[in-house]
């Protein structure tokens, strides 16, 4: 049994010039299962916030504060502690200390927001965030990371009046930059990005971003920090007009790693269409290609010393995404979402992390040459012998992947009285994998829609009432 608790309030002044808000969460589990002794028995957040607006809100102020208290066996904190988000037992972190007999974690958090924004051209803000290594809202809520202190700005000039070839075209600058709770610079960022419309109707955006060498604390997943090269990413899209009866839309990403460590590129086309004022429908197709030098493997040990494993990989994704919309009356409409997806790895080069921070990034890491790594198929495993002894000193399971899946819903909405709506939902999802990393489109499709569909059938009812 598990209680959610969320509560909010908020109260404008001077004609919402300036508003005050907080908020308050709990979740509370009765766990008697030891099976879910992972999770905690309580979890708490709460912040205050505020803006405020002046000068006919052309400039603002934000922000907010954020605390989390999180309780449960000394299992669920040992969960907490080592999660992705933070990582306290990274050998590196003397900033922080992971303790195997903790039975509560706390944290706190923080923005604050200045800014121009208004009917003017020139807009532009500048934001500080941070977030302190123990705060934990992912019971309620969603958080990727902790630790980190967020700094960054961005400019942006907005003509919105038609001039030349355009009816209104947007140019944003910006930087920002991360820092851990340990003082250390982890990365700088630098983006341009526009965003403009034709007198056709017709647009196009895009965007280019330079990532300074930066360091990572999560690629070796609870290891040492690990420096990597910085590298570019770009993309672009243009679209019809969209008030068309039928619109079109392509567009592509591209990244590119310094020293050849990665490269990315993504591909999409798709359309709109609107038949009738009542129906509407949207198809979009994605390739995806990624070539990543540093791609995790697993960890292991050898002589209690441990060994973070990466691979070269190659990999491939394939995705359809459709959607239709059906307006019955303004109380009854009908919606559906599908998606097949279809992606496969082949992994080459294995390596071992060797020296994280070396001046020469092709010493941080030792590919294992021949006599090094033998491969077994019966056992679907690779195994190393580091001393070249004959001796293997240890293995790791074949990473290679395919992996399939298909995710639709069905949704009819009826809404039975003004503000009192009840949805019937039917979901259902395939999901299928294998370990042979070759990608063939046609057979992967033919293994998907012949796995065993999983159907959910849902029935949600909300009620309004007038006070």
């Amino acid at each position: 049994m598990t209680n959610y608790f969320v509560s909010r309030v908020q109260k404008d002044f001077n004609k919402g010039e300036t508003v005050l808000g907080g908020i308050f969460s709990a979740v509370n589990r009765s766990i008697t299962n030891p099976a879910l002794d992972y999770l905690p028995t309580d979890a708490y957040t709460g912040g205050i916030d505020f803006n405020h607006n002046w000068n006919e809100r052309t400039w603002y102020i934000n922000g907010n504060g954020e605390f989390s208290y999180i309780k449960g066996t000394e299992d669920a904190i040992i969960a907490a502690q080592t999660s992705s988000a933070r990582y306290y037992q990274r050998p590196d972190a003397d900033y922080i200390t992971f303790d195997s007999t903790r039975t509560s974690l706390a944290g706190y958090g923080g923005t604050f927001r200045f800014g121009r924004f208004s009917q003017k051209k020139i807009q532009f803000e500048t934001s500080f965030t941070l977030r302190s290594p123990g705060f934990e809202f992912n019971d309620i809520g969603y958080m990727r990371y902790s630790d980190v202190i967020h700094h960054g700005s961005w400019l942006a000039y907005y003509v919105r009046n038609p001039f030349s070839i355009f009816n209104n075209f947007y140019l944003n600058t910006n930087y920002w930059m991360y820092w851990n709770f340990s003082g250390n610079l982890l990365g700088v960022y630098a983006n341009t990005n526009f965003n403009s419309q034709f007198k056709n109707r017709w647009r196009l955006n895009g965007n280019f971003t330079r990532e300074s060498e930066n360091i990572s604390t999560n690629l070796l997943r609870g290891g040492p920090s690990f420096t990597m090269p910085g590298g570019s990413e770009m993309n672009l899209n243009l679209s019809t007009d969209q008030s068309k009866k039928i619109a079109f839309f392509a567009g592509s990403y591209q990244g590119f790693g310094d020293l050849q460590v990665e490269r990315s590129q993504a591909y999409w086309v798709g359309f709109n269409a609107k038949p009738i004022n009542a129906l509407s429908v949207s198809f979009e197709p994605e390739v995806t290609s990624i070539n990543k030098t540093l791609q995790y493997v697993s960890t292991t040990e050898m002589n209690q010393d441990p060994r973070y494993l990466f691979g070269t990989i190659d990999q491939k994704i394939v995705s359809f995404t459709f959607r239709l919309n059906y307006t019955f009356t303004p109380e009854l409409s009908l919606e559906y979402y599908g998606q097949p997806f279809v992606s496969a790895g082949m992994y080459a080069e294995f390596k071992k992390i060797t020296d994280p921070d070396a001046d020469d990034f092709a010493n941080r890491y030792h590919v294992f040459s021949g006599n090094e790594i033998a491969y077994s198929k019966a056992e679907n495993l690779y195994a190393i012998d580091e001393n070249r002894d004959g001796i293997n000193d240890y293995s790791f399971d074949n990473p290679n992947f395919n992996f399939r899946q298909f995710n639709s819903n069905l949704v009819l909405r009826w809404e039975y009285l003004p503000g009192s709506t009840m949805f019937f939902v039917w979901s259902q999802g395939r999901t299928g994998s294998a370990s042979d990393g070759n990608f063939d489109y046609g057979n992967e499709m033919s293994r998907l829609f012949s796995v065993e569909p999983h159907n959910v059938f849902l029935i949600k009812l909300s009620y309004w009432f007038s006070i």
